[in-house]
C-alpha cells in the first residue's frame, strides 16, 4: 500500500485531481453544481500550469490563499465535513446511515 507523502513533488494535474477528490467532493458534497464548476476550474488551472510540479501542501495552500476556485471562508473550510448521516445513498439508508435532518 502506497502512503501519500504531502511533501513529494507531483504534477499539477495529479494535485488538482487529489484536491477535487479529497476536498471538493467532501466539503461541497451537497452541491453537485459547485463541484462541477470546481472541477472545470481545476482542469483549466492544470492546463495553464502544465509541466509545473509542487507538493500537495503547496497546492493546498495556493488554492486556499487564492480563493478563485474554492471560495469557502476559513470557518466554513474548517467546519464543512462529509457525513454518512447526510447521504441519500440507498445502501447507506439500508444500513441505517441515511439522512436524518438537522435535528438528529
Amino acid at each position: 500500500m502506497k502512503i501519500l507523502n504531502m511533501e513529494n513533488l507531483v504534477k499539477i494535474q495529479t494535485a488538482a485531481n487529489w484536491f477535487f477528490g479529497n476536498y471538493c467532493t467532501r466539503k461541497c458534497y451537497d452541491e453537485i453544481g459547485k463541484q462541477r464548476e470546481h472541477w472545470d476550474k481545476l482542469q483549466e488551472l492544470a492546463k495553464r500550469l502544465e509541466g509545473v510540479e509542487m507538493t500537495h501542501s503547496e497546492f493546498l495552500n495556493m488554492l486556499r490563499n487564492d480563493k478563485t476556485i474554492c471560495d469557502l471562508s476559513d470557518e466554513e473550510w474548517k467546519n464543512r465535513k462529509w457525513s454518512w448521516k447526510r447521504t441519500e445513498c440507498p445502501i447507506c439508508k439500508g444500513l441505517g446511515l441515511g439522512f436524518r435532518g438537522e435535528d438528529d
